[in-house]
């Protein structure tokens, strides 16, 4: 399956859009990734993006070696991906049509390889001039100018490799939460790992609180929602949201389920309470508060050094 989208700034420009490959591999978080780049980008230059889905257009290794591209799209300036099935897909559009290529995350091919990679400071990047080190993965969010402290987002996850669950206890916190903060209106969310016994529980878990089902919640819910969201909580499992949260720019707390190891990403997640950026569960009962937001925006640095790499930055401000 093939999107295209024309993606303009919000002030005209005379530059012709750069055209950008973005190969998906079916999964969400991936997808998320590359799209949150590439509308950075276009807030600074105009874009057009083009989607395709390496599931309906499969690209293999004779491809690359043959110098082949079973595709019919206007020819990009960039290709980008994330998830290491679009790897060979990036370097055999790199290939046949020249385009710079960039890859989101640690590739499992040797970085020079690629024109450009954006990798989690907790994937323990190279120091190398093409790549960029980025605080997490990047996301479609942008920092909210209408946060709103009676508005506040609980998004629940599921036991993963790294982290058990235990409904007992994570009920329990969040009824603290909502217990002593009746002034706020919150909206609930869990996802595709929840259990669905805790649907159950918690559908009428507080009056003000509303429980949404993973299947019940369109796409772009939960980012419209940290656009509002004052005050967020975030299972300590989806550091993904963690970081969405955080770009919203809301204060973010941290809803403790049991780990099952320690690793690179419950790394990441000490570290960002260490700097005050999160709050845990055990702080918040402590101070009663959560820490001060730290708003950022990974995808836009992101896009504007790789237009001041390209010489394609434009500071308005000169």
């Amino acid at each position: 399956m093939c999107q295209q989208a024309i993606i303009m700034p919000p002030t005209s420009s005379p530059q012709s859009p750069l055209i950008i490959w973005q190969f998906v591999d079916g999964k969400s978080g991936h997808e998320q990734q590359s799209l949150g780049l590439a509308q950075a980008i276009a807030r600074y230059h105009p874009v057009q993006t083009i989607k395709i889905d390496i599931r309906q257009h499969p690209i293999g290794v004779m491809d690359f070696i043959l110098k082949r591209l079973p595709l019919d799209y206007p020819l990009p300036q960039y290709v980008i991906g994330a998830g290491h099935r679009t790897h060979l897909a990036l370097l055999t559009a790199k290939r046949v049509t020249h385009a710079k290529s960039i890859v989101l995350m640690k590739p499992s091919l040797p970085v020079t390889w690629f024109d450009y990679a954006l990798i989690p400071e907790h994937d323990s990047p190279v120091t190398k001039a093409n790549v960029l080190a980025t605080r997490g993965v990047l996301n479609t969010v942008q920092p909210s100018t209408q946060l709103n402290p009676k508005k506040g987002v609980m998004l629940l996850g599921g036991a993963s490799k790294r982290h058990g669950w235990d409904d007992k206890q994570l009920v329990i916190q969040m009824k603290a939460v909502l217990a002593s903060t009746p002034e706020i209106e919150w909206q609930i969310s869990t996802s595709r790992r929840t259990p669905e016994h805790l649907l159950l529980e918690i559908r009428h878990i507080a009056s003000n609180a509303k429980v949404w089902s993973a299947q019940e919640t369109p796409q772009g819910w939960v980012a419209a929602q940290l656009q509002q969201a004052g005050q967020a909580w975030v299972t300590e499992d989806s550091i993904s949201m963690l970081y969405e949260a955080l770009t919203a720019g809301g204060q973010v707390g941290v809803l403790a389920v049991p780990r099952l190891q320690t690793d690179r990403i419950t790394d990441a997640i000490d570290e960002l309470i260490k700097q005050q950026c999160l709050t845990t569960f055990a702080q918040w009962q402590e101070q009663q508060q959560l820490a001060p937001a730290h708003s950022f925006c990974e995808a836009d640095r992101a896009a504007r050094w790789l237009l001041e790499q390209e010489g394609l930055w434009i500071n308005d401000s000169e």
